[in-house]
């Protein structure tokens, strides 16, 4: 029996009717062909000139947390699916979309929605994002997502301030390689963290400080996962976050990582689908507390 070829990946993607982008399930292509700098050449060359202000912050929204992108007036949107090389989102909950946005004078890019290792990506297509807005001048990013909670100081709801982390998504050493700068910066901005954190307090909103371990899913975690990862030190579990923070310490980005609290690990009934609607209930405090980060910095 003939097995038809996967076509090579081209330099970029046509444009494809919105209703066969919404219903695309095909896994993407694992096909490599072209040095990770050709990738960002390309798609910065389709969206500078587009681009109608400077920008150097971004907003990055995780599984269920697209309402926090109402806060903000849409400039300009550019489907995930137009941008040569980006990779497409394929989970409930993400949007894929780049938007330019503003909320009164400020001014960022949001990237609604992300992909994943489990969708069938490499390392360098889930990070090219960064890479790409890296290319377009930003030198802050906001990066979110939904989280299940591995410690008994948070519970669903709760907003975590990222001050670290616990890498177990698997990676191939080539693919990452800092410099002996990057090696001796923290991967999450004190700084930033500290604005989060007094923004909080000024909005009455909980925020508590907390170590995200990552994952590669597309599995929720067992109960003895859960106590191991506790005996490593985890506040809470996702599936996503520290593959693009990896790159932003590479590259010398500022980062500030916040979790929406939306499960308590190893409690899955309902599965994505319930984590991704309370996390679309509860994303005000965190539309709240991103507004006030973006009024501080």
């Amino acid at each position: 029996m003939s097995v038809k070829a996967r076509p090579k990946p081209g330099p970029g993607r046509k444009r494809r009717p919105l209703a066969a982008r919404a219903t695309r399930q095909a896994a993407p292509s694992r096909l490599e062909t072209q040095p990770i700098e050709d990738w960002v050449r390309e798609a910065k060359s389709y969206l500078a000139p587009a681009m109608p202000y400077s920008l150097r912050t971004s907003l990055t929204l995780g599984s269920g947390l697209g309402p926090v992108r109402d806060a903000f007036e849409t400039v300009r949107a550019f489907p995930y699916c137009d941008i040569p090389h980006f990779p497409v989102s394929t989970v409930a909950g993400h949007r894929g979309e780049l938007v330019v946005a503003k909320h009164g004078s400020r001014r960022l890019i949001i990237l609604d929605g992300r992909v994943h290792r489990y969708e069938g990506y490499s390392w360098s297509q889930v990070t090219l994002p960064v890479r790409v807005l890296h290319a377009l001048g930003i030198t802050t990013m906001i990066l979110t997502n939904a989280s299940g909670a591995v410690s008994p100081r948070f519970k669903p709801g709760d907003i975590m301030l990222i001050e670290d982390h616990i890498d177990l998504i698997w990676k191939g050493v080539a693919e990452v390689s800092p410099g002996p700068q990057a090696l001796r910066r923290p991967y999450y901005s004190k700084r930033m963290t500290d604005l989060a954190e007094a923004a909080a307090r000024a909005k009455g909103i909980v925020a508590k400080r907390g170590v995200l371990l990552a994952t590669t899913g597309p599995a929720y975690e067992t109960k003895r996962e859960v106590e191991f990862a506790r005996k490593m030190g985890a506040d809470s579990v996702t599936m996503s976050t520290v593959p693009e923070v990896t790159v932003c310490h590479e590259l010398g980005i500022s980062v500030i990582g916040m979790s929406l609290i939306t499960n308590v690990a190893a409690s899955h009934a309902g599965g994505h689908a319930k984590v991704v609607g309370f996390a679309t209930a509860a994303s005000r405090n965190l539309r709240e507390l991103v507004l006030g980060v973006l009024e501080a910095i």
